[in-house]
C-alpha cells in the first residue's frame, strides 16, 4: 500500500486526496454546520441525531423535540417507539433515538441535571472527560471537542479520539501504515483542511465507515470514492491484505475461465487460414 502521509507534514498529494474524498462524502452526507447553534447539550443532540441524517434534518429534529417536550428529561423518558417513529419521519435513523436516550441517562447519572446549560458551565478538559464518561462514540465526542475548542483553545492544542471507524477508512485510503496509528491519522486530517470543517469530517467519515467501509469487509462495490481507495475491491479484512497465494489463485482461476478476447480470436482465425 502507498502512503502517502508524512509525520511532519502532509505532502500535496494527500492533502488533495483527502480534500477531494471529503467533498465526494460532504455531499452526499449533507451540508456542513459551521458554527455550533444555541448551547452545547443541544449541539450534543444534534450531533447524535445526524449519525445517519444529515444536519439540517437533525437540526429540524431537535426544534421538534423542543416543541413536542417539556424538556430533555421528558425525552429520556419517553417510549421509545414513539420518540422513534417521531424522529423517523424527521429523516433521523431509529438507531439515534437509543442513542440519544442513552447519552442524555447517562449525562443525568454524571451531572444530576439535563439543564440546558450543563456542559457550557464547565472547563473544556472536564467537558472532554465527560463526554468520555457517558460512552459516547468517539466520533461524537471529537466533532463536539473541536466545534467547541474553536471558541475556547487553539486547535493546535486539541487531542480527540480518533472513531475506529475513521481510522480504518483514513488506513485504507492510504493515509496511515496502520489503523492504530491515531496521532499519524488526526495530523493529517488537521494539516489538510481548515479548522472550521474538521469537526464535520469526523462526522461524515465516521457515517461512511459504518456504511460502506465496514469491518471485516467493505462493501467496495458501491462505495462512492473507491476510485481514492489504495486496497484491493472487496478483498479487505481486518487490517489484512489477502495473502500473495490466494490472490495468484484467485487470478488464474478468472484467467482461465475468461472468454477469449476478439484480438485473440482474429489471431487464431488468421493461423487457421495459413494452413
Amino acid at each position: 500500500m502507498k502512503v502517502y502521509w508524512s509525520t511532519e507534514l502532509a505532502a500535496p498529494q494527500a492533502a488533495e486526496k483527502i480534500v477531494r474524498i471529503y467533498e465526494r462524502l460532504g455531499r452526499s452526507y449533507g451540508k456542513r454546520r459551521r458554527v455550533r447553534c444555541g448551547t452545547l447539550l443541544e449541539q450534543l443532540i444534534i450531533t447524535i441525531l445526524s449519525s445517519d441524517a444529515s444536519e439540517s434534518q437533525a437540526f429540524r429534529a431537535l426544534l421538534h423535540l423542543q416543541k413536542e417536550y417539556v424538556d430533555w428529561n421528558e425525552v429520556r423518558v419517553s417510549d421509545d417507539l414513539y420518540l422513534g417513529s417521531e424522529l423517523s419521519r424527521m429523516g433521523v435513523n431509529s438507531g439515534a433515538p437509543v442513542m440519544l436516550k442513552n447519552a442524555l441517562e447517562n449525562l443525568l447519572l454524571e451531572t444530576s441535571t439535563l439543564q440546558p446549560e450543563v456542559l457550557d458551565t464547565m472547563a473544556f478538559d472536564e467537558m472532554g472527560e465527560l463526554l468520555a464518561k457517558i460512552k459516547l462514540p468517539k466520533w461524537v465526542i471529537a466533532s463536539l471537542l473541536l466545534m467547541e475548542a474553536r471558541a475556547r483553545k487553539p486547535m493546535g492544542a486539541v487531542q480527540v479520539p480518533i472513531d475506529e471507524g475513521v481510522a480504518r477508512m483514513m488506513w485504507r485510503m492510504g493515509f496511515a501504515s496502520t489503523p492504530r496509528a491515531t496521532v499519524q491519522i488526526q495530523e493529517c486530517i488537521r494539516a489538510s483542511m481548515p479548522d472550521e470543517e474538521e469537526h464535520n469530517f469526523h462526522r461524515v467519515a465516521a457515517r461512511f465507515s459504518r456504511e460502506f467501509c465496514s469491518d471485516p469487509v467493505p462493501n467496495c462495490r458501491r462505495c462512492p470514492i473507491r476510485a481514492e481507495c489504495s486496497f484491493p475491491r472487496g478483498k479487505l479484512s481486518s487490517g489484512k491484505t489477502p495473502s500473495a497465494g490466494k490472490t495468484l489463485r484467485q487470478t488464474g482461476a478468472a484467467r482461465r475461465s475468461r472468454p477469449p478476447s476478439l484480438a485473440a480470436h482474429a489471431a487464431g482465425s488468421a493461423r487457421k487460414l495459413k494452413h
